[in-house]
């Protein structure tokens, strides 16, 4: 991001702010910057915008969003409660769907609250979703046009993840309550995955053949992993139990690893904001990579908080009142972001 677009961002949001607290959207298009307000400013930057666009939303909910068929970057505050305190998570109310036209569309820092889905049997390469929160991933399709090159990194994903329409994607650094459903030749490194299921007919992986599993940790109590998963890689995997390896590539992982006290801190089978997921013994779990593994290894490390790579108001004191001499006291801390 250019630094003049920085600078115009925090101009922006000090404006937002200083409207006794009125959220408004940004559209930069060309150097310059469109301000949109009300109910349907999402849909409104959305519908003025471009090819290489980006639109800035502010914190709050979002009840009326556009369907995603543009090659654009959007951001949002972000999703984690702590650092979105000053100014409230970015929030889309609903599933977000993402047409075949938006190749190489960027989403950072949105909660959605419901699923991101790319139309089915839609092509969309190159999409990027970054720090972001959603209930479920899903694709569908008969493969006849499958999207690829698609990298989810750094995000919490509630659900599940169908790939059924995709290839040549990733998924890197991510926390993943649910399980992994079809796909082929897609890459899964650095996740942690919480699926939790005493009975052995639900599998964490299904039908995702020819891709790799690298560097991730399974809390799965048993070794119910994979199921109708073929000519896989696994290697350098965290496992609570002896895995069988099928048709499938096993090298370098670590079975029957004790789990309880494998973190520094974390319990249960849900993503958690207030758990810690750096490793107790972090140069003894050791990634293909050589980085440590899970979500502060790898080519993504997980970034504390979930900043987006925007500006980031971390706080923000407004006066419930003017002064004797009409002047609004307002104190706005906005740090920049390296990554």
């Amino acid at each position: 991001m250019k630094i003049e677009e920085r600078l115009l961002t925090i101009v922006f949001l000090i404006v937002g702010f200083a409207s006794y607290g009125q959220q408004k959207t940004a559209l930069h298009h060309n150097g310059s910057a469109t301000l949109y307000s009300g109910l349907y400013q999402f849909t409104d930057a959305y519908n003025n915008a471009v090819a290489g666009d980006t639109i800035y939303l502010p914190g709050g909910t979002f009840s009326n969003f556009p369907t995603l068929n543009k090659h654009l970057v959007i951001y949002g505050i972000g999703v984690h409660p702590d650092s979105a305190a000053a100014t409230g998570e970015t929030i889309i109310s609903g599933n977000l769907s993402i047409q075949g036209t938006a190749d190489s569309l960027e989403l950072h820092g949105l909660h959605v609250n419901g699923n991101i889905r790319i139309t089915y049997n839609q092509k969309s390469d190159n999409v990027l979703i970054n720090r972001c929160m959603m209930t479920e991933f899903e694709t569908t399709g008969n493969f006849s046009t499958p999207s690829s090159n698609l990298l989810i990194k750094e995000s919490i994903i509630l659900g599940n993840v169908n790939f059924e329409n995709v290839t040549s994607s990733t998924i890197s650094n991510s926390l993943i309550e649910g399980r992994v459903f079809n796909g082929s030749s897609n890459a899964f490194v650095n996740n942690i995955f919480f699926y939790e299921n005493t009975s052995t007919i639900y599998h964490t992986i299904n039908n995702c053949d020819n891709s790799l599993f690298s560097s991730n940790v399974f809390l799965r109590s048993n070794a119910s992993i994979h199921s109708s998963t073929d000519f896989s890689t696994f290697t350098n995997n965290v496992f609570a139990n002896t895995i069988p390896a099928g048709s499938n590539t096993w090298t370098g992982n670590y079975m029957n690893t004790t789990l309880t006290s494998f973190f520094v801190n974390q319990t249960g089978y849900t993503p958690n904001f207030y758990h810690d997921y750096h490793l107790t013994a972090p140069t003894t779990y050791l990634g293909l990579d050589g980085t440590e593994v899970g979500i502060f290894g790898g080519l993504y490390p997980l970034k504390l908080g979930n900043i987006p790579e925007n500006p980031h108001v971390s706080s923000k004191t407004i006066a419930p009142q003017t002064s004797v001499n009409g002047d609004l006291n307002i104190q706005i801390q906005v740090n920049a972001q390296n990554n």
